[in-house]
C-alpha cells in the first residue's frame, strides 16, 4: 500500500503570541532604586614589625622594640548598587555586600527623588540587607512566589549596571536551586537566569512577566570567577 500524504492547513498549527514584557518592566522600574554608598575617610592605628629594630638595638643601643605603631588615613570610598522597594512606607531590600560597612547611604528613585537611608538589618549568610527611608506612598513592588517559577519561564532583571539607572534585561529561568559553592556557610539555592546582569545590578529585582518580585540579583558567575 502506498503511503498517504496529508496537507496541513494554515489553521492546523497554533500561532504563539509574543510575550509582552512592557507592563512588567514599567512596574519593576518604578520599584527599583539606585543605591550610592560612601565610606568616609578614617584614621586607623596599626601595629607593624620593624625589621631593623634588632639591628639598631644591638649596634646603637637605641632600639624601640620590634613592634611599632603608626597612624594611617584610609581613603574615602564610594560604591553603587540597586535595591527594591517592598513597602509604601520606605522599606527597601538589597544585597548585604552592597551596603556593608557604608557610613552614608543615598537612595535615588526612578523619578529622581533622593533620600538618606538607614540600615535596619544585615544578613551576610543570605547576602540580604533591609534599609529604611523616611517616605510614604512609594511605588512598592508586588512580592511573588519563587517556588512557583518554572525553568524556561521569562523573567526580567532590573537594576543600575555601570551607574545606568533603570536598566531592564530579559531572559529565562535557566535553572533553580543552583548550588555554586560561592557561599562560605553553604546556604545556597540560587535561581539561574540568562538575563544580562552586570556590576551595579546587585540588589536589583528579578521579576516575572506580571512584574512580581521573585528574586534579588546577587552575583555573576563565569569562568573567571
Amino acid at each position: 500500500e502506498q503511503p498517504k500524504l496529508m496537507r496541513l492547513s494554515n489553521t492546523a498549527l497554533p500561532v504563539s503570541q509574543p510575550v509582552d514584557l512592557t507592563e512588567a518592566a514599567e512596574k519593576a522600574c518604578n520599584a527599583v532604586v539606585y543605591i550610592k554608598c560612601v565610606q568616609v575617610s578614617k584614621t586607623r592605628t596599626i601595629e607593624y614589625q620593624d625589621p631593623f629594630a634588632d639591628f639598631f638595638e644591638e649596634f646603637f643601643g637605641r632600639g624601640q622594640g620590634g613592634t611599632q605603631r603608626r597612624q594611617m588615613q584610609t581613603p574615602k570610598r564610594e560604591s553603587a548598587g540597586s535595591g527594591v522597594i517592598i513597602s509604601e512606607d520606605g522599606y527597601i531590600v538589597t544585597n548585604n555586600h552592597v551596603v556593608e560597612n557604608a557610613d552614608e547611604i543615598t537612595i535615588t528613585l526612578n523619578d529622581n527623588r533622593e533620600f538618606t537611608a538607614r540600615v535596619i538589618g544585615l544578613d551576610s549568610d543570605t547576602d540580604l540587607a533591609l534599609l529604611k527611608v523616611d517616605a510614604t506612598g512609594l511605588p512598592a513592588i508586588v512580592i511573588g512566589d519563587s517556588d512557583n517559577l518554572k525553568v524556561g519561564e521569562w523573567v526580567l532583571a532590573v537594576g543600575n549596571p555601570f551607574n545606568l539607572t533603570s536598566t531592564v534585561t530579559a531572559g529565562i529561568v535557566s535553572a533553580k536551586a543552583r548550588n555554586l559553592r560561592a557561599s562560605k556557610n553553604g546556604i545556597e539555592s540560587f535561581i539561574q537566569t540568562d538575563a544580562a546582569i552586570n556590576q551595579g545590578n546587585s540588589g536589583g529585582a528579578l521579576v516575572n512577566v506580571r512584574g512580581a518580585l521573585v528574586g534579588i540579583n546577587a552575583m555573576l558567575y563565569s569562568q573567571t570567577g
